[in-house]
């Protein structure tokens, strides 16, 4: 169906984007098939996906799976014994966090939009990671068709996992990425706050310096693989004592700047401290079973993922749906871990709901950045 498109921006016609521990509706996924990013052809990464949604199910959420046309049959078949809605869609990759719509919400009426913010590609020409990302600019757009919300435009480059919201007016994000001359380089830190401000509502912006994943043709540091909120004026964020890892002193940085700053509220931040994961390699079978690629971001012999290459696996990286946290592990010593401290932050709060994603990670993701929620 076709759906109106506001000459107005959402924050003018009261609409704000809502905390992800809010009620939902449904949550977005798109099956993983660029034979460039995942091994073996996608084939463990789509079956952790399958996981991911039964998880999701699980918690009371519906889950809509975008397929290409050459799988929608399959799809139907993998996903007979669960209840889902299966899309077709053309799309360069899954990042749906990325790429898909960013809902906006009108708490005096209860009336839900959407955003459609351009994507480049995270980066385009500048360290990109692909050039072809047309189709996956296209996303939000058909999602709103979908979804039959009204649909805000912009041509303000964003990607879903750059920020992160308690609802209430405070985003937080990161230097390395909004600021970043490959996003948005005509408009300085104020302009990009002011963007912030009319398209989601937001009234105060938490600067960490960067995030963990900034090589060349990564996100530049997405603040999902490092923090994110679980309640008002309460975050999670990933820490280590550890002075030998390589991002002890990201962490570090981040974890005091959240630790004295306020929300938009005037409140201090409750802060928690996340386990880190242990590093999750590529092995040689991986890293020889992807396809070479034409992209910006690649290596000098024409590969894009090589043996020995880091994965970012951040626990950080979870979704928070209807009362569970769907929380990634990734087959590596400080999994348990992790599980345990999710718990003890999350009380009766949350039900964490672990599923192992590590050859999502491989791709170069996690749990947040392969979904995209729907409010209610």
């Amino acid at each position: 169906m076709t759906v109106k498109n506001p000459i107005t921006t959402p924050f003018e016609d009261g609409f704000i984007m809502p905390a992800e521990f809010e009620k939902q509706d449904a949550v977005w996924i798109v099956w993983a098939m660029n034979m460039e990013t995942w091994y073996n052809g996608g084939y463990e990464a789509r079956h952790a996906q399958v996981e991911l949604a039964e998880a999701i199910t699980k918690a009371g959420t519906h889950v809509n799976v975008i397929v290409p046309n050459r799988m929608f049959i399959t799809a139907e078949r993998v996903f007979s014994d669960m209840d889902v809605s299966i899309y077709e869609m053309t799309t360069e990759d899954c990042w749906v966090r990325d790429t898909g719509a960013i809902y906006v919400k009108n708490r005096a009426t209860g009336e839900v939009r959407g955003v459609d913010f351009k994507f480049n590609g995270y980066g385009g020409e500048i360290n990109g990671t692909t050039i072809r990302y047309a189709d996956d600019d296209l996303m939000a757009r058909k999602m709103l068709q979908i979804s039959g919300h009204e649909r805000y435009k912009t041509r303000f480059i964003l990607e879903g996992g750059s920020i992160n919201t308690d609802g209430e007016g405070t985003i937080i994000t990161t230097e390395s990425c909004l600021l970043n001359a490959n996003r948005n380089s005509t408009l300085n830190r104020a302009e990009i706050e002011g963007k912030l401000h009319d398209y989601l509502g937001c009234q105060k912006v938490i600067w960490l310096k960067e995030g963990i994943d900034t090589g060349e043709g990564e996100t530049d540091g997405h603040v999902d693989d490092v923090c994110a909120f679980i309640a008002p004026g309460e975050v999670v964020c990933c820490y280590t004592d550890d002075e030998n890892d390589e991002c002890y002193d990201i962490y570090k940085d981040c974890y005091e700047t959240l630790c004295n700053s306020t929300d938009a509220k005037g409140r201090k931040l409750k802060v928690h401290k996340l386990t880190v994961a242990a590093p999750c390699y590529l092995s040689e079978e991986e890293g020889e079973n992807i396809t070479d690629i034409d992209a910006v971001g690649q290596a000098d012999d024409g590969t894009w993922r090589d043996e020995g290459e880091l994965a970012v696996g951040s626990y950080a990286n979870f979704l928070i749906t209807n009362g569970s946290i769907i929380f990634p592990m990734y087959g590596v010593s400080t999994d348990d871990e992790a599980i345990q401290r999710m718990k003890e932050i999350a009380g009766d709060r949350y039900i964490v709901r672990p599923v192992n994603v590590r050859s999502i990670a491989l791709g170069g993701g996690s749990i947040h950045c392969i979904t995209q929620q729907q409010p209610h």
